[in-house]
């Protein structure tokens, strides 16, 4: 008996340590993507004073905002991995194999 329950007490330790690594997750991209909001027109300023290059100044640009994006996509997928969010096609598609194994049996 107590081994299930130093099972679950090390699965719940498990679980909370990965809430915990996400939320911090959240809280870096907010923290960064946020600074790099407000440095955003300071930085494309500075690079419109210094160079002429428009297609330059553009790539810097398209730089700062794709962070926020493709960091947000790995942040959801961190989050879908924690919170154990499957697809409904994944479930589907669980449901459909556990009936077939089933019939087999």
């Amino acid at each position: 008996m107590e081994n299930l329950v130093d099972i679950k007490l090390k699965n719940a330790r498990n679980r909370v340590e990965a809430l915990k690594g996400f939320y911090n997750h959240l809280m870096f991209y907010s923290i960064v993507n946020i600074f790099l909001f407000i440095v955003r027109g300071n930085i494309l300023q500075f690079f419109q004073n210094q160079v002429t290059d428009k297609n330059f100044i553009d790539w810097v640009d398209w730089n700062i905002l794709i962070v926020p994006i493709f960091w947000g996509i790995g942040l959801l997928f961190h989050a879908a991995k924690v919170f154990q969010y499957k697809l409904k096609f994944i479930k589907n598609w669980e449901e459909k194999q556990l009936k077939n194994f089933l019939k087999e049996d």
